[in-house]
């Protein structure tokens, strides 16, 4: 299910491999290869979603992890073209049963869905040695975005939500 463009998403942010320094890194917008395979999309909460609170405090487990507040229109109106094709971001549901509130960023280059490392999708897509170049192009469009609304966890679940 695609979400409203007036609706928030948050990335919570595991420091140690996605900030340096209290510095937000492109690495907070990686796919990653698991041994059940290559994500296929970056992990988000929905924060306008009834279980919100819950889900987001189960899965941070009182450890008050950093995360970044995005706006849904934001992300979907990113502009970026790579190998003459546009690369489309778009936010949609994907709930899970541990949390209804669970979804998901989705990043397709044309029509084919970047996966995991993008080594897949490049070499779909023709590309050779430029690849890594593209990939941080498109984790950097994530990152101006997410960088202007960092908090913590807990910080997030004690406000109102229009007070973020």
């Amino acid at each position: 299910m695609k979400l409203a463009e007036i609706e928030n998403v948050v990335r919570v942010i595991f420091p140690l491999t996605m900030m340096r320094e209290g510095e937000l890194l492109p690495a907070a917008f990686r796919l990653r290869e698991k041994k059940d395979g290559a994500e296929q999309y970056l992990s988000v909460f929905r924060q306008f979603a009834s279980t919100f609170h819950e889900d987001i405090l189960q899965f941070d487990k009182g450890r008050n992890l950093p995360c970044c507040i995005m706006n849904v229109g934001e992300v979907n109106a990113i502009k970026l073209t790579i190998v003459n094709k546009r690369v489309t971001y778009r936010v949609r549901a994907v709930p899970t049963s541990v949390a209804q509130s669970h979804a998901g960023i989705f990043v397709h280059i044309g029509d084919v869905l970047l996966e995991g490392s993008g080594v897949k999708t490049f070499d779909t897509l023709n590309v050779g040695e430029d690849a890594p170049f593209y990939i941080l192009a498109i984790r950097r469009k994530l990152l101006n975005i997410a960088k202007r609304k960092m908090t913590v966890v807990g910080q997030l679940t004690m406000n109102n939500v229009q007070d973020i």
